[in-house]
């Protein structure tokens, strides 16, 4: 039933309001079981009656008959004025009259006084308290003694006490209900005003996730509302900006791969082909087509190790050692082992290494992220270029790996993706092609996982530098913190 947000603010606003009010007359109830509080309404209207019928007592009590004998005026003054009338002697408290005939003749009534502050304003020497009749209880109030036919009078004027409940309900209960029926159109008001103001911002967020969903990954909110709603259509901008350009990353992956699979796949199968029907006859032909088949089941061996690779660290599958590593022993290691190929492509592979504290890692994964970064360089180096190997320390906690090449650079648009997995700066679709778009996904994954970051710096035309820092103990500085995935 409340399943809405307008539902769910109404019946919360309902919820308050209806606290509000128990708690306010909780508070009233209180108030009024005081005494000094309860009384007070009672005692001043018996006062003000006494007082608009003091000179009609007195000419009554003049006239022949006196006030025993104005019972009928009495009795009509009491029902005009919804008071009970008692005449008491003063000199033993024997009632003379009463006009509700409760009370008998000569029955004995005493007021029980209360404290003057309860009634500052009222008449010099008048008495007014509690009485009880028939185990009813009653507030009295009776002026000054009136001398009467040999008697001193005592006219007392009485209302039922009201109890706290009653007091509660006659004085109180009305405003309140008002109150809350007010409260309550105020709050379906405002459940409605701000259920508008949070809700259309989250009504067009579900709709943009659904058009997500269906495949517009043009979807950008702007930002209104409350902050935190304001906060969630950023991060749904982000989001979506992620999943496009994620979107965009498998596409170009599948082409990519699509394309590298498929020329592979061509050479290997003509070649097979000629070696099944005879075509290669010669020992050079049947030597050629074995070099082209291995070469290219070679490349796509590589590929596939690059894919599993990349789905073991996605998955935290990949487990690595923590052990002090040399980062000017892993920089030789890769020298060494790429110096044919930089030797072959005719570009200067040098290694300027200064003595650092080791780092703490896997060794064999380290050779990886610096030979990947070094056989990309070479791949980009034009001959007569010059790759650069170098390590230094950083601060006192970290060390740098650095590779720097002398290549054709890379823009400033495409650098800021060149981590994204399946990504590749370079479009051109030539055989030659050797990459997959993975090899900078998983150096980027390598790194994060040793607590490390790499940073890209290019300048198109000017060469490129990749530098990878490494803290040295597991409490790395802030500029050695892995950045977080793009």
């Amino acid at each position: 039933m409340f399943k809405s947000l307008r539902s769910r603010l109404l019946l919360s606003y309902i919820a308050v309001i209806i606290a509000a009010l128990f708690i306010v007359a909780v508070a009233l109830f209180l108030i009024a079981a005081s005494p000094s509080v309860r009384y007070l309404p009672t005692l001043q209207r018996l006062s003000a009656v006494s007082q608009s019928y003091r000179r009609e007592l007195v000419r009554l009590r003049d006239e022949g008959g006196g006030l025993i004998g104005a019972q009928d005026r009495l009795k009509q003054m009491a029902d005009d004025n919804n008071v009970r009338v008692l005449l008491v002697n003063a000199a033993n408290n024997r009632v003379m009259y009463d006009s509700y005939s409760d009370w008998t003749r000569e029955t004995a009534v005493a007021i029980k006084p209360l404290p003057p502050r309860l009634l500052p304003n009222a008449e010099p020497n008048a008495l007014f308290g509690r009485f009880l009749v028939q185990d009813s209880r009653w507030l009295g109030y009776s002026p000054a003694t009136i001398n009467a036919a040999n008697n001193r009078l005592q006219i007392i004027y009485a209302q039922p006490e009201p109890t706290a409940l009653s007091f509660f309900r006659d004085l109180f209960f009305r405003p309140l209900l008002r109150a809350g029926v007010i409260a309550f159109l105020l709050a379906i008001l405002l459940a409605l005003g701000i259920a508008g103001w949070v809700a259309r911002p989250l009504q067009k967020m579900a709709v943009a996730a659904e058009a997500i969903a269906e495949g517009d990954y043009d979807q950008q909110l702007a930002p209104h509302g409350p902050e935190e709603v304001q906060r969630v259509a950023n991060s749904f901008n982000s989001m979506a900006a992620q999943v496009k350009l994620a979107r965009q990353a498998q596409q170009d992956f599948v082409a990519n791969v699509s394309h590298d699979l498929k020329t592979p796949i061509t050479s290997i199968g003509g070649w097979s082909q000629a070696l099944l029907d005879g075509t290669a006859v010669s020992p050079d032909e049947q030597k050629q087509a074995a070099q082209i088949i291995h070469k290219e089941a070679s490349r796509m061996s590589r590929m596939v190790a690059q894919l599993l690779d990349l789905a073991r660290i996605e998955s935290g599958q990949l487990e690595l050692a923590r052990v002090p590593v040399d980062l000017s022993q892993v920089m030789g290691d890769v020298q060494r082992n790429l110096a044919p190929r930089a030797q072959e492509r005719h570009v200067t592979l040098t290694l300027d290494a200064s003595p650092v504290t080791a780092v703490l890692g896997d060794y064999d994964r380290l050779v990886q992220v610096f030979t990947n970064l070094a056989d990309n360089a070479l791949a980009h180096t034009p001959a007569g270029g010059r790759v650069h190997l170098q390590v230094r320390p950083h601060g006192k906690k970290a060390v740098e790996g650095i590779v720097q090449d002398t290549g054709p650079g890379i823009a400033p648009e495409e650098l800021s993706r060149i981590f994204e997995r399946f990504y590749q700066a370079d479009k051109a679709r030539t055989s030659s092609r050797r990459g997959s778009g993975l090899g900078l996904a998983i150096v980027q994954e390598l790194v994060a996982a040793h607590n490390g970051r790499i940073l890209a710096r290019s300048k198109v035309g000017e060469g490129s530098i990749f530098i990878v820092r490494l803290p040295t103990s597991d409490a790395p500085e802030a500029t050695t913190i892995r950045q977080p995935r793009p």
